[in-house]
Formats: structure tokens, sequence, C-alpha cells
């Protein structure tokens, strides 16, 4: 475990319940490989066994896929046979007094859960698509997009849309 998470991502912080999907995919930094899922399960009061965090470590990629995807990208392997897994390991079941969606399995696979039926909701209330990760291949940091539109493709604009434009221009520059 490394120092704690940076918090670059409060201007496009995702509404609540949402939030907490994008602090779950926000747990590593795709470019350092500093990784904070295990202090985000400690936040979620849980800790867990190395195959635990491994599956949670699935599931947080899974979901990043679905979120690259949000962001109009093309995403790599099968996010959906991750994500059902997850589920079916979580304990998912709709609680008909609330109604809700609850992962009724305890501990790091009850996190996960959680985190599994919030995404669900947010794709049934039309939430889900202003989740995404940024465009940048290499950072690929969830961010909720706040325009009207629907059309932020980076996580900060000072920080990823300026690096992505910049080797732009410089390719081009080169090659002219």
């Amino acid at each position: 475990m490394t120092s704690k998470a940076p918090r670059y991502d409060i201007p496009n912080a995702a509404p609540e319940p949402l939030r907490l999907v994008q602090r779950f995919v926000n747990t590593v930094n795709c470019e350092s490989g500093n990784d904070w899922l295990e202090s985000w399960l400690e936040e979620q009061g849980v800790t867990g066994a190395p195959a635990e965090l491994d599956r949670a470590r699935a599931v947080r990629e899974a979901i990043r896929e679905l979120l690259y995807e949000n962001n109009r990208q093309r995403g790599t392997g099968d996010p959906q046979a991750v994500l059902a897994a997850a589920a079916d390991t979580a304990a998912l079941s709709i609680d008909f007094s609330g109604p809700e969606l609850v992962a009724r399995a305890p501990g790091v696979d009850g996190a996960v859960g959680r985190v599994l039926a919030t995404s669900f909701l947010a794709m049934l209330d039309g939430s889900w698509p202003r989740l995404k990760c940024c465009r940048n291949h290499h950072c690929r940091w969830s961010f909720y997009d706040y325009s009207k539109n629907r059309s932020a493709t980076w996580c900060s604009m000072q920080l990823c849309g300026n690096r992505t434009k910049t080797r732009a221009y410089r390719a081009r520059q080169a090659a002219g």
C-alpha cells in the first residue's frame, strides 16, 4: 500500500451514490501503479485476503472498461463475465422492504457487491453514461461528465486534455 489517493477528481466528482463507484475505480493510478484498494476497503469497514483483493481488482478493471466505453472508446476483454461472477459472489438480491438491490455477502465481496448494485441502479436511472474514464489510455481516471451535451473526454482538461493536444500538435509538426 502506498500514499493516499489523489483528490484531483473533486471538480468532476460523481453525485452520490455513484460516487462510490467512482472512488472504487479510482483506487489505482494507471500511470504510476499506485494502488489504494486496501485503503478504500478499510473505509468500507473491511479487510481482505490476497485472493479477495485480486477479485476486487478484477472487478475494478471490468468496471473501468465499461466506463471507458461510456467515453466512446473500445474496451478490451469481456467485463460482463467478470461482473456477473462478482455479482454471484456478492450474493446480490432484492430487498423488497427498501426496495433496493443489496449485497448479502460479508467482507470484501459485500463491499464490491455494493459497488455493483450502485452501478446497476445507475444504469437503470440513466446516470451511468455520465460516469466515464479518461480517454488518455495511460490515465483512465474515472470522472463524472457534467457537460450539458455529455461530451467531456478527459478527467481534466488541464492535465490529460492538454497533454493529448500537445502530443498531437508535436506529431503534426514533426510530420510536416
